[in-house]
Order: C-alpha cells, then sequence, then structure tokens
C-alpha cells in the first residue's frame, strides 16, 4: 500500500486487505481504515493525522463501490442503509454493508472466498456427512458474526453439488458466492435485484422444481414459516441464524411467532428440522490464524419429543451422548482440538464456564 499521505482508493485498500488476509475493512469518515485479521481489528494510521477519512474522500471511496451510480448514492444517503456485493478487479467478493454514525458515513466490507473450501479443510465434524444424502428438512448453520456460517454452508452445497444432480436454489442479500453446475444446477438469485424479499422468493421456489433451497439468513418470522413450509413439502433446505447453541437456536425460531401459536410451532419444527450446526472461532495455538469448535446437533426420536414438550434444557445431554449419531458438543470439539495441540483452553473455556 502507498505510503502516501493520501488515503488510498478502494481498490488498493482490497488489495492490502487481500495480502494481509483481512477478513473484514472499517471504513468511515474522521477515522483511519481498519482492518480484522486473524480476529483482531486495527487501524492503519501509519499514514498520520492527514490519512484519516475525509468527509470528501469518503463520499469518493462510496461512489467506487458503487461503480459511480449517483442514483443508488442518493439513495444511500436518504435511507441510510445498504447492502450490496463488491468484486475487486482480481475477481474477490466482497459483502459490502453501508450505514451511518453519528451522522457520518461508514462501510464495512467482509471478505468472501472466491473458491469453496473443501468440509474437510474447515474441520466439520464428521457427522455432518449425513446431510450429504439428505432428501427433505431443514438444516440451520449458526453462529455469531464472523465465525465463518456462510463459508461453512457453501461448502456443504458444494460438495452436493459434487455428488448429487439436483436444482438448487440460492436467496441470499447480497449473493456472496457464485456457484459453477457441477452436477447439479444453480438457479441463485439475490434480494432486491431479483426478488422483493426473502419471503416472495422462497414462495416463488415453490413452482421453480427446486430439490434444495438455501437462504442466506433467517431474519423474520415470515422468513422461518416459509422456510418450514419447503422442509414440510419434500425439500431440503439450508439457511444460517445468529446464535450460538442448538437450545438457542430453536428458542430463536420459536420465539419469532406469537405465543398464541407457540407450541404449533414447537410441533412443526420438530417434525421439520433435520439438525443444527453451531460454530465459533477461537485463535490457533502455535500460528497465526483461526479454527473452528463445532456443536452438531440432529434430531432424534428422543430430541423431537423434547421440542414437541418444551423441555429444551434435556437437549444439551441428547447431544452430549449422542456420539453415536454423529453428535458432538461445543466443549468436547474444543477438548479435541485442545488434545491435538491445535488450541489452548485459555482461548475457549470462557465460552463454557456456565456449563453443568
Amino acid at each position: 500500500m502507498s505510503t502516501s499521505t493520501s488515503v488510498p482508493e478502494i481498490e488498493a485498500i482490497l488489495a492490502y486487505a487481500i495480502k494481509t488476509k483481512a477478513s473484514d475493512i472499517h471504513l468511515a469518515e474522521g477515522d483511519y481504515i481498519g482492518f480484522r485479521v486473524h480476529g483482531e481489528i486495527g487501524k492503519m494510521s501509519q499514514w498520520g493525522e492527514q490519512a484519516k477519512v475525509s468527509k470528501e474522500m469518503m463520499h469518493k471511496l462510496t461512489l467506487e463501490l458503487l461503480h459511480g451510480d449517483e442514483r443508488k448514492f442518493k439513495d444511500f444517503l436518504e435511507k441510510h442503509d445498504m447492502d450490496f456485493a463488491y468484486v475487486s478487479t482480481d475477481g474477490t467478493p466482497f459483502r459490502v454493508n453501508g450505514f451511518f454514525k453519528l451522522g457520518r458515513i461508514g462501510f464495512v466490507l467482509r471478505r468472501i472466498e472466491r473458491d469453496a473450501k473443501k468440509m474437510e479443510d474447515l474441520g466439520l465434524p464428521a457427522g455432518v456427512s449425513k446431510i450429504l444424502t439428505a432428501k427433505q428438512g431443514l438444516f440451520l448453520i449458526t453462529g455469531p458474526t464472523g465465525s465463518g456460517k456462510s463459508t461453512t454452508m457453501v461448502s456443504i452445497i458444494d460438495r452436493i453439488n459434487e455428488e448429487r444432480q439436483e436444482h438448487i436454489i440460492t436467496i441470499e442479500d447480497p449473493v456472496e458466492f457464485i456457484f459453477t453446475d457441477k452436477k447439479s444446477i444453480f438457479s441463485q438469485r439475490e434480494v432486491g435485484r431479483d426478488t422483493d424479499s426473502f419471503v416472495s422468493a422462497i414462495r416463488a421456489a415453490m413452482r421453480e422444481d427446486p430439490d434444495i433451497v438455501m437462504v442466506g439468513e433467517m431474519r423474520d418470522k415470515e422468513t422461518v414459516e416459509a422456510a418450514m413450509n419447503l422442509a414440510e413439502t419434500g425439500h431440503l433446505v439450508f439457511s444460517t441464524l445468529h446464535t450460538s447453541g442448538s437450545v438457542q437456536t430453536i428458542n430463536r425460531l420459536i420465539q419469532f411467532f406469537n405465543p398464541d401459536i407457540q407450541n404449533q410451532v414447537r410441533v412443526r419444527l420438530a417434525d421439520s428440522l433435520l439438525g443444527v450446526l453451531s460454530q465459533r472461532l477461537i485463535p490457533k495455538a502455535s500460528e497465526p490464524g483461526r479454527v473452528g469448535i463445532h456443536e452438531l446437533m440432529f434430531i432424534t426420536p428422543a430430541i423431537k419429543n423434547l421440542i414437541k414438550s418444551g423441555d429444551f434444557i434435556q437437549i444439551n445431554n441428547n447431544i452430549e451422548l449422542g456420539s453415536q449419531e454423529g453428535m458432538i458438543s461445543m466443549k468436547n470439539s474444543a477438548d479435541r482440538l485442545r488434545d491435538q495441540w491445535i488450541v489452548k483452553e485459555e482461548d475457549y473455556i470462557g465460552f463454557f464456564t456456565n456449563d453443568d
């Protein structure tokens, strides 16, 4: 990156992020450029005070991200929020969120891998392979922001693409990864460009001869209900949720609905849910980078009954005892990596201090 006292243009910023393997870029009027590398965020202040992003430079960077589209820029200034995808000149895609903070423009850009990662390279639990042959039901990938949920979902979908002849519809906001047809055929739809909303696209998918539908994120009651409808009618549905484990995921899904119908929703969810893969990233012990720890739950007859009865507290016990079904708790997942000297216990034990 240039050592000039001027702030670099967007392509130079992206090139630096790619070179340093940054996962996220933070741009904000009146501040230094921030980069998150291996989970740690730092600001590029080596150019001194003159290198802070001015209002004029922020407008210039915004227009560069929007490919000079003044209409979109005006719309952003009016609405104060914007989500879209941007592809750098070297072909690396970024998921972009524009927002205002204290009346000033800010952006966060998340770097997206250009190639689908192999499931083995992600260190996913062996039990995840059961999903590769599933024909119907809802499978959720959950975790906090930045935990690699989208990367995991793309990896699973691309493995199915290699092994099965299916019609796979993806519904995203925005589209982050462009799949290449292998054995399967893809129809990728972007909210705002190809469809008005997640809900309308999911409902339309019923008439588009799908086998598998990938929904970028469960954001509201309508999306959850539409996804359950798809799963109940013989389709395999994948989606993500910002929850930290299977029990919290089930609770969150049910709480989208009014209390007077939550009993009915529990029954529907118990019958349509295939499983939940929860993950988070923690530092590696002896080299730069992070590695995933996972909880994997499948719907067994016992867990199905627990969901229907609302006795969620027993689900964790079933996960602990469900290794023969391919299940694993996140604590056991982390302990296995510790025993292989891949991670340090001090970097994950805080997540489990409230466990029984």
